[in-house]
């Protein structure tokens, strides 16, 4: 068994050895979005750093302390050639993007309109803006990601009007740890899930 499916996936714990090494990151991806009001399901947590030695120093000490298997050293050289650094950590996967898709100058670029959100128990990870959620999600062109733009826009609009976000939207949270093998299981479209064909698809084609 492979160790993404042993891993059972907390989300809170990462962004709590995370925010413990004082890693200068913005939380995007699924986890940004759901944290936005976006609804869907996500198996791992993504993150843009700061590309400052220092910073990324304090990364690879949080690495270390989420017991990840990768032992490749995390530093400017690795995240600018890879688009996404993956690390499976002993919490589950964590993603590090230093150019997200939309944004070419990643945390410096996404630091200005990101804001640090209360999550409970002392955790206040630093969220990119829905703006910016749209524009990476956007750029990726993925189908899923053209598909989440419509609730996307919808949630800029509201964040527009406050008073009216506040009477419709829940506070914010995480979803809750996911056991082995869900965050796959999860994270496949709809139509996988429901074991059918892919919508607009003839069967057997």
């Amino acid at each position: 068994m492979s160790p993404a499916r042993r891993t059972r996936f907390d989300p809170r714990s990462i962004l709590a050895v995370l925010q413990a090494a004082e890693v200068q990151s913005v939380l995007i991806g699924g986890l940004a979005r759901v944290a936005r009001g976006s609804d869907e399901v996500t198996g791992g947590v993504d993150i843009c750093p700061s590309l400052q030695p220092a910073n990324l120093a304090r990364l690879e000490d949080a690495r270390r302390d989420m017991g990840a298997t990768d032992q490749t050293p995390i530093d400017e050289t690795r995240l600018r050639g890879e688009p996404v650094v993956e690390v499976m950590t002993g919490f589950g996967q964590l993603k590090i993007v230093a150019t997200p898709a939309g944004v070419p100058r990643g945390y410096e670029a996404l630091r200005p309109g990101a804001s640090s959100e209360h999550l409970g128990d002392g955790l206040r990870p630093t969220i990119a803006s829905t703006g910016d959620l749209i524009a990476m999600a956007a750029a990726l062109r993925r189908p899923e990601d053209l598909e989440r733009l419509p609730a996307l826009r919808r949630i800029l609009e509201l964040e527009a009007e406050p008073a009216r976000l506040v009477a419709v939207q829940p506070p914010l949270k995480l979803p809750p740890a996911l056991a082995p093998g869900e965050a796959e299981k999860s994270a496949r479209p709809a139509h996988l899930r429901r074991g059918g064909p892919a919508p607009g698809r003839d069967i057997g084609r």
